[in-house]
């Protein structure tokens, strides 16, 4: 089996978030010779807990993935472009379909999207969607986009979206576009392995991972498998060091897995931006 392409999520979220720092994190992914750069979709951080989770005692910079890598495209010329992952449902589908073919054209061909339905009410409230019928709605949602990639007018009508016929361009390089879906849950899992290309999972713990991996397989997934890493999610110092201590293992545990792509977030790490280009260094080195 060959080993899983090797990524890096771009500095979107957290002090270090801004445009010098994402060129240069993009910049160096190409030239050390990595396959892709990600960025991650917060819609709003909660101020206060809600229903569910708790508040953001701070504001902190959440940049969107499209506007972001689109500004990596226009500093690389060969990393592939990955959404990890956009919360589809709080934008109309057309006008995201219209977005990521943008993307995906700006970029010569290299975008990956990774979506999925999101998780905070706060969200869902602002975007006005109904989380008791979100999952019918992420299904239709996928439906109208991929309706919009193809070629020719487009018409549409369904439960929560309908569209006379029109032009909806640009359609995107690739065709099609690869559309990986993230879940965690059990029935996301099996509505990934039913409509998506490819599955996403958030690795915070790795018997939780193989859980996932097996329960889209079982389901009938057959795309390929994309994980996303949090090694160092936190603060604290040296967060260069252990994360160079878990790399290998961590990777092995991913090729164990099958996963055929793995991306790894520094974001939540006291890593500096040179620290994070001295990591990506230790990826690309990996044999």
């Amino acid at each position: 089996m060959a080993a899983p392409r090797r990524g890096v999520g771009l500095p979107t979220f957290g002090p270090l978030a801004g445009p010098e720092a994402v060129s240069v994190i993009a910049r160096t992914a190409d030239d050390l010779g990595l396959d892709g750069v990600s960025a991650t979709d917060r819609l709003l951080l909660p101020a206060d807990p809600g229903p569910v989770g708790r508040p953001c005692q701070l504001p902190m910079p959440v940049w969107d993935p499209i506007e972001t890598l689109t500004w990596a495209a226009a500093h690389t010329t060969r990393v592939r472009l990955a959404t990890t992952v956009i919360h589809s449902l709080f934008q109309p589908p057309v006008a995201l379909a219209r977005r990521l073919g943008t993307l995906d054209r700006l970029s010569g061909g290299r975008l990956m999207v990774g979506i999925g339905q999101g998780w905070t009410p706060h969200e869902h409230e602002a975007a006005g969607v109904a989380m008791s019928t979100r999952g019918r709605q992420f299904v239709e949602h996928l439906e109208l986009m991929r309706e919009c990639w193809r070629a020719g007018p487009v018409s549409h009508a369904g439960e929560f979206y309908d569209l006379r016929s029109s032009w909806v361009e640009p359609k995107p390089v690739q065709d099609p576009l690869p559309v990986f879906i993230a879940a965690v849950t059990p029935d996301g899992i099996a509505q990934a392995a039913a409509i998506a290309d490819g599955f996403m999972f958030p690795v915070t713990c790795w018997d939780a991972a193989r859980d996932a991996v097996r329960g889209y397989r079982e389901a009938g997934g057959s795309g390929p498998i994309a994980l996303r890493l949090n090694p160092i999610r936190d603060r604290r110092d040296h967060a260069l060091e252990r994360f160079s201590e878990s790399l290998a293992a961590d990777f092995g545990r991913a090729l164990a897995l099958g996963a055929d792509e793995v991306h790894w977030e520094f974001n939540q790490s006291s890593m500096t931006l040179a620290d994070q280009c001295k990591a990506m260094a230790l990826i690309a080195d990996m044999a």
